[in-house]
């Protein structure tokens, strides 16, 4: 599947508001509506959830800038990185 089928199969599945705000999305066509999908794990650092759906959510494109902002981002971003490491079985360390 590639991202565009993606990001229509998670447009069909959930409702049309952020997740960080409850504000109503752009409609699909905009020209800003892909910039409403946002990987909560970096899909460059994090290649094995690059597709995974649970680590998309839907946000309006001037929150996906600023998404560490927001305390419901990190919420997500904490809770799916531990998800992930113990999938993977990473191994973190603290001082």
């Amino acid at each position: 599947m590639n991202q565009a089928q993606l990001f229509n199969e998670i447009w069909e599945e959930r409702p049309h508001i952020s997740e960080l705000t409850g504000l109503p999305l752009l409609p699909k066509g905009h020209s800003q509506w892909h910039w409403q999908f946002l990987h909560v794990l970096n899909k460059g650092t994090y290649t094995k959830w690059k597709e995974n759906k649970e680590n998309i959510i839907l946000a309006r494109p001037e929150e996906h800038k600023i998404q560490e902002r927001y305390p419901k981002f990190n919420e997500i971003h904490d809770r799916l990185k531990a998800k992930y490491n113990e999938e993977n079985k990473i191994q973190t360390f603290k001082n």
